[in-house]
């Protein structure tokens, strides 16, 4: 008797379970339907609806479920949707990565060695004063062009004419004695010692009118040698000492810039050469010069050469005191594949470009060979026509989609055109 009770007892026990999980499904699939309708609307779902429906149903409270899920249930999908379902992420849309292209080509790519230097004038000299005295006159300013022996300012110079007066008063004396002597010397009257004390006498008055009128012209203040003042120093009614600066004066046609290279690469450099020189200041300006000169010894200190290059004109963005770059072509490889050096990268021992093909990009190992500050020759890698970036490379990687941007007139191509043609 017991067992069958024990036995009615389970069967009743699941049976209440299979209503409550019936009754439970009933109300999941009420507040779907219902929360399909609040989620097209724009109805947010909270995270304890799972619970509470459980608990209603549980209650078996039907209608109390039924209310709970649609206040809390997720979203759409009603409560097993929110259990067991979830929103799948869009994957990102890659944007395209602007940069710029160039197109690989065959051209003539000149090797230069460069260099850097300050220009400076093949004469130049700070005026000083030879005497003491002072300043009685300033006839130029900074600016003034002048020739060369043309007078620049005026000492006091009245000690120095009075100085001249006697030494002249002197000589005449003196070479009225000397003709005495030669007419005494002549009748016997004289000895030969008397005529050489007597020659003697008079050529040191000479020397000494020579050396007076030489005081004399100190205080006159001239130029050396034709060219243009660039520093006075002093004032009217200054007075000055031997010694001290008058006036700077610079011949700036030709100018020079020195500059020094490695012994190796000097001994690829001759006489003659052209030589583009370019101001920091205006990096597109290319004046054409030559190489004067080339020294002909190695610095110990350094291991350099110095060589000379002659510019024949100064214009307003090359005057002396100018910091320029030079490029002196050495040889120049004809037909050549050859692409902008900034295309170019580097990490570890690999050397590599990004070559575009259709939209996307790849990345392609290169040999390079000679070149230039613009230009670089490529021996293996590329091919005549391939389209490569370069701009905008640090952003790329292998497979990365890319937008072609237009690409400034002053650089790629056309600033290597123009270049060459200067060449």
């Amino acid at each position: 008797m017991k067992r069958g009770t024990d036995s009615a007892q389970r069967r009743l026990t699941v049976l209440a379970l299979a209503l409550l999980i019936a009754t439970g499904l009933a109300a999941c699939h009420r507040t779907q339907e219902r929360d399909e309708a609040r989620a097209d609307s724009g109805g947010t779902p909270a995270a304890g609806a799972v619970a509470d429906s459980l608990s209603a149903a549980a209650s078996g409270d039907s209608a109390a479920a039924d209310t709970t899920a649609k206040k809390e249930a997720p979203g759409k999908g009603g409560l097993l949707g929110g259990l067991f379902s979830r929103k799948k992420e869009e994957p990102k849309k890659e944007e395209p990565v602007p940069v710029e292209l160039a197109e690989v080509s065959r051209q003539d790519l000149p090797y230069y060695l460069t260099g850097t230097a300050t220009l400076e004038p093949e004469n130049q000299a700070e005026i000083l004063a030879k005497i003491q005295g002072e300043i009685r006159q300033i006839l130029v300013e900074e600016g003034a062009r002048v020739s060369e022996g043309q007078l620049l300012a005026v000492l006091d110079g009245a000690a120095q004419e009075v100085a001249v007066e006697e030494a002249d008063a002197g000589l005449r004396a003196l070479e009225l004695d000397l003709e005495r002597v030669r007419s005494l010397h002549v009748d016997q009257l004289a000895s030969d010692k008397d005529l050489h004390n007597a020659e003697s006498n008079f050529e040191q008055a000479a020397a000494r009118k020579k050396a007076a009128t030489l005081q004399l012209d100190y205080t006159q203040i001239r130029s050396p040698f034709a060219g243009q003042i660039t520093e006075r120093f002093v004032d009217r009614g200054q007075t000055v000492s031997p010694g001290t600066r008058l006036f700077s004066v610079v011949d700036a046609d030709p100018l020079l810039a020195r500059i020094y290279l490695p012994e190796k690469e000097a001994a690829r450099i001759r006489t003659g050469q052209t030589v583009l020189i370019s101001p920091d200041t205006h990096p597109s300006l290319q004046v054409p010069g030559e190489v004067l000169r080339v020294a002909p010894m190695v610095d110990p200190r350094t291991g350099t050469v110095k060589v000379t290059c002659h510019l024949s004109r100064a214009t307003e963005d090359l005057r002396p005191g100018s910091f320029v770059r030079t490029q002196i072509a050495t040889e120049t490889h004809r037909g050549v594949l050859s692409i902008p050096k900034r295309a170019v990268l580097h990490e570890g021992a690999e050397t590599y470009v990004f070559r575009a093909v259709a939209d996307s990009v790849v990345k392609v190992l290169v040999t390079l060979g000679t070149g230039n500050h613009r230009l670089v020759e490529v021996s293996e890698g590329l091919q005549a026509g391939d389209r490569i970036i370069v701009v905008g490379q640090g952003a790329l990687k292998p497979g990365s989609k890319f937008r072609e941007i237009a690409r400034d007139s002053t650089s790629g191509a056309e600033a290597d055109s123009g270049l060459r043609e200067s060449m």
